[in-house]
């Protein structure tokens, strides 16, 4: 069995030949991994954005997992260096941010700002055909790669959010919060919007070939159960209905803790959730009882422990999620979250060795505590 095809079942609900491994990684750890220069890859990738996936390809061969994200590329931004810090750069010349290092490798800026105040703003927002966007020089450049991997991995193309987190791109975060109670149909709105581009996002990339595609909704475990069921269950449902004609499979990402949301993030008819963050205070088991015979589940390898704790740590963590999340199929094995920049090669090859050897169906794990 290939990774396309172990993913597919397992993501599907299946029992595949073993558990499959998707670490969840950015270019961040792509650029630690592959031995290159931080902090010279980090400027030349936010100037020439269509490195990331190429970056994210390469540590993905590197490591051998069964599944890659390949992201729409950012436009592209101009950079000033002046040797201690980095700063992102406006069409005029100015700085707009200091560049993120430490973190996910974007710019920081020292406010949030609203793109917009009004229904008449949100009306003036393009969205462009997916028939439009695949001969864009982005997508475009997502073919390449797909045309590429598409014998190697499992392709899981992340289109734009646009629920609530779209919200907060749009208005910043903290004006987001106020918004969701003091203007609720203005949210609403902005939503809508959002929607409808990720849709047209979503069927170019499925055109192009992705196997399944990646949603999110990185506040659903901060604005809690009833504000997230009004706001972003059904736009989940649009998509979902929308694009289950192209023959993709859909995943959901929640940040955080989503326990009270287990129930809606499967009504939304998505095949898969995920990250099932233990930081948050997720237990796989707790998402199998409740929701493992309705969708698939991915993740809940602790991110702290992969980036700080030792090598036989990530490996009893991973057989933990293992032992939870893969009896009957229906699991795929991952990060709780985006897979930490600092976390070790050996823990990343840590993570298939434990599923070849412990996630072999029938599965025959046991509570022991040996690696060998």
């Amino acid at each position: 069995m290939n990774s396309k095809e172990r993913v597919k079942i397992a993501m599907s609900g299946g029992v595949p030949d073993r558990v499959p491994v998707i670490p969840q990684i950015c270019p961040p750890h792509a650029i630690r991994a592959l031995g290159m220069d931080f902090r010279k890859t980090i400027i030349a990738t936010l100037k020439n954005p269509f490195l990331a996936n190429k970056l994210d390809l390469d540590c993905c061969r590197s490591y051998g997992v069964d599944g890659i994200r390949i992201w729409i590329p950012a436009d592209p931004i101009d950079i000033l260096d002046d040797g201690e810090n980095a700063w992102g750069l406006d069409e005029r010349g100015r700085k707009i941010g200091r560049v993120d290092f430490k973190g996910g490798g974007g710019i920081v800026t020292p406010e949030e700002k609203a793109v917009f105040e009004s229904n008449e703003d949100v009306d003036k927002i393009e969205v462009l055909s997916a028939d439009e966007l695949v001969k864009t020089e982005k997508f475009q450049s997502i073919k390449k790669i797909v045309d590429e991997a598409k014998d190697e991995f499992f392709l899981i193309g992340v289109p734009g959010p646009f629920t609530f987190e779209y919200v907060t791109f749009m208005r910043g975060k903290e004006q987001a919060m106020i918004d969701i109670m003091e203007r609720p149909d203005f949210v609403k709105k902005i939503i809508d919007k959002g929607t409808e581009i990720s849709i047209q996002q979503s069927i170019a990339l499925a055109r192009i070939g992705m196997d399944a595609l990646y949603i999110g909704e990185t506040f659903g475990g901060l604005i809690g159960p009833d504000l997230f069921k009004e706001f972003c269950v059904p736009a989940f449902k649009r998509f979902v209905k929308i694009l289950k004609q192209y023959d993709v499979l859909l995943y959901l990402h929640t940040c955080g803790n989503s326990t009270k949301l287990f129930e809606l993030m499967a009504d939304t008819g998505v095949d898969c959730i995920e990250p099932l963050d233990p930081l948050g205070g997720v237990v796989i088991a707790d998402a199998k009882r409740r929701v493992g015979h309705r969708v698939a589940l991915m993740g809940g390898v602790n991110t702290v422990t992969l980036a700080q704790g030792a090598l036989d740590e990530v490996v009893e963590d991973c057989k933990r999620c293992i032992k939870e999340g893969a009896p009957g199929g229906g699991y795929v094995l991952a990060a709780g979250d985006m897979l930490p920049t600092e976390t070790s090669k050996e823990k990343v090859e840590a993570m298939m060795d434990v599923a070849k050897k412990y996630g072999k169906y029938p599965l025959t794990i046991e509570k022991s505590q040996g690696y060998a």
